[in-house]
């Protein structure tokens, strides 16, 4: 059986919407989930998570019982996500638990996070950019890049 500790307000970048235990519930296998080549079945908890970065919709967490993420689906709606987990968790539905957190405490916690990474330069979170280069003490997004080579690039004034 799981510690049944709940899970923490963020899990991979996304805020913690509702969680439920599922353990001790037979797991009835309605399709198939992978992670990499890896497939995921049976896991002790469940989250539903909203990402924090670009919405994506709703998403379904698969984890084990330190609420490491193994595998994601989702749905359209936080009601049809619940469904989905519901057709493999059969009852799972009287067990969600709504953490309640907001999105600024839900970024507090991600920003306390000790390996939280932002760009040095323009201080947008990780799930805020694409694409990062990374030094021993400074890191810069693609944009902060893109907009430096620009200005770089743009004809100087010769007036002078």
């Amino acid at each position: 059986m799981t510690s049944r500790i709940p899970p923490p307000p963020v899990l991979a970048s996304a805020r913690v919407v509702a969680y439920a235990f599922v353990d001790d519930i037979a797991f009835k296998k309605g399709g198939a989930l992978y992670s990499g080549d890896k497939l995921i079945e049976a896991v002790p908890c469940l989250a539903i998570a909203v990402n924090l970065g670009k919405d994506i919709g709703p998403l379904l967490f698969h984890c084990d019982s330190e609420w490491d993420v193994l595998g994601t689906s989702g749905g359209p709606t936080i009601d049809e996500t619940k469904l989905r987990a519901e057709r493999n968790y059969p009852g799972v539905a009287t067990r969600w638990v709504n953490l309640n957190t907001s999105v600024e405490e839900a970024l507090r916690y991600y920003d306390a996070v000790a390996d939280a990474r932002r760009c040095s330069f323009c201080n947008k979170r990780a799930f805020e950019f694409t694409g990062v280069v990374e030094g021993k003490d400074a890191a810069i997004c693609r944009e902060c890049v893109e907009a430096f080579y620009k200005g770089f690039h743009e004809p100087g004034d010769s007036s002078a």
